[in-house]
């Protein structure tokens, strides 16, 4: 049996919750309506109330209120929205004091994609994505760049002690490769088309569409890169480097390895910020909005 993921893609949920009874009661059915439709009702409780005073109900959307290694089958969340509207027993809901600080009101027009804001990162192991071809050795990914703002770090390959053994940078609506000491090269940005970053045992090469770029790196160089696929903590990583004062934000409609999919829910370890299913339609309309 394959494992169930639940998924919505590029909008923003309009709900009220709502009571039968103002008092808490076995019977009194716990309605959630989403765009003025009965989605959920809730009818028993799993003991009585009778006997509290102050009972209290926890309800999550999006997420779990258990670890979900509890769960007799797999469950993968993988959701974006935000509240636009939210009604408890006809009162406006209050956040607790330890909701994050970035919820707020669904004040963006969105569209599907991935979504990185300002200062956020995604690390993958090597060894959990796509492996290179072994002959000839040759690497290759691709992002569908949608929406790009700010300087700053796009993707990098390298280790735990040095995240930068080769890097794609953001820079005034252009791309900068770099590789250790090698010379940087730099192609202007078309954001309507894919960018691809392709590497052998000879070359690395930054292309889209018909523009293409080669980095003149050494064998020795190449011969280290080619070596981070064994080295235990060799990772690829999206976004924002540890510690680097990054304005960079950007939005992909595709991101492939080896022409693969590479799936954003399977990282190492994410921003929780990241928007993994949806886009603002500009960066100008990036609010703190709950993702």
């Amino acid at each position: 049996m394959g494992t169930p993921t639940l998924k919505m893609i590029g909008s923003c949920w309009d709900f009220v919750m709502a009571s039968l009874k103002s008092s808490c009661t076995t019977s009194g059915p716990l309605l959630l309506w989403v765009d003025g439709k009965d989605i959920l009702c809730l009818r028993q409780a799993s003991r009585s109330l009778a006997d509290h005073s102050q009972p209290s109900m926890r309800i999550a959307l999006g997420g779990l209120l258990l670890p979900a290694s509890s769960l007799r089958l797999p469950l993968v969340p993988a959701l974006d929205g935000c509240i636009r509207r939210d009604t408890w027993l006809g009162h406006q809901a209050q956040l607790s004091p330890s909701a994050p600080t970035s919820l707020g009101n669904c004040d963006v027009d969105l569209q599907p994609g991935l979504f990185f804001p300002p200062g956020t990162h995604a690390e993958f192991s090597l060894q959990d994505i796509p492996q290179p071809h072994t002959d000839p050795w040759s690497f290759s990914l691709e992002l569908g760049l949608k929406l790009v703002d700010g300087s700053g770090c796009l993707l990098a390959l390298g280790t735990g002690t040095n995240s930068s053994w080769l890097t794609l940078h953001l820079q005034d609506q252009k791309v900068v490769l770099s590789s250790g000491v090698e010379p940087n090269l730099a192609l202007p940005l078309d954001t309507g088309l894919p960018l691809q970053l392709k590497l052998d045992v000879f070359k690395v090469v930054l292309s889209q569409g018909p523009k293409m770029e080669v980095l003149a790196v050494s064998l020795s160089r190449l011969d280290s890169l080619r070596r981070l696929w064994s080295h235990p903590q060799g990772h690829l990583s999206l976004g924002a480097l540890p510690g680097d004062n990054s304005s960079a934000s950007f939005c992909l409609s595709d991101l492939r390895v080896q022409g693969q999919r590479l799936d954003i829910d399977q990282a190492l370890n994410r921003s929780q910020n990241i928007w993994t299913h949806s886009c603002p339609q500009s960066p100008n309309n990036v609010t703190h909005t709950s993702h």
